[in-house]
């Protein structure tokens, strides 16, 4: 079945810039994890760590958050974790917990990365 479409003429279009979001003035800025979510993507299970509302953006209202990805592995005996030497492991000593869970509530200090196309991004 065909999507019923509303054609429109926008008249004359062309490149536009685009409103560009300065994430550079939550560098340092202290916040709280609030949540963790375990998922399933292209190359296997990760979770995302994302962080209370930093602030909002667009017309929208966005809301604007740190985050970070943490991949998980499988053993021999299909058992999902992580090795105490990975990113998450190494994190999760630094956090002083034992279980990505229990990072809910600890606090991490927002900082920036940029990825291959130069766009900045914030984790932690």
């Amino acid at each position: 079945m065909e999507a019923d479409l509303k054609k429109v003429h926008l008249g004359a279009t062309r490149e536009i810039e685009l409103p560009k979001l300065d994430v550079t003035k939550h560098i340092g800025t202290r916040a709280k994890i609030e949540s963790v979510e375990e998922c399933e993507g292209e190359h296997g299970y990760y979770i995302l760590v994302k962080t209370t509302v930093l602030d909002t953006f667009g017309k929208e209202k966005k809301p604007l958050r740190a985050s970070r990805l943490f991949g998980l592995h499988q053993d021999e005996n299909g058992t999902h974790g992580w090795g105490r030497d990975t990113k998450l492991g190494v994190f999760l000593r630094k956090m002083n917990v034992t279980h990505y869970n229990d990072l809910v509530g600890k606090e991490v200090v927002v900082q920036t990365q940029t990825n291959k196309e130069g766009t900045e991004f914030l984790t932690f």
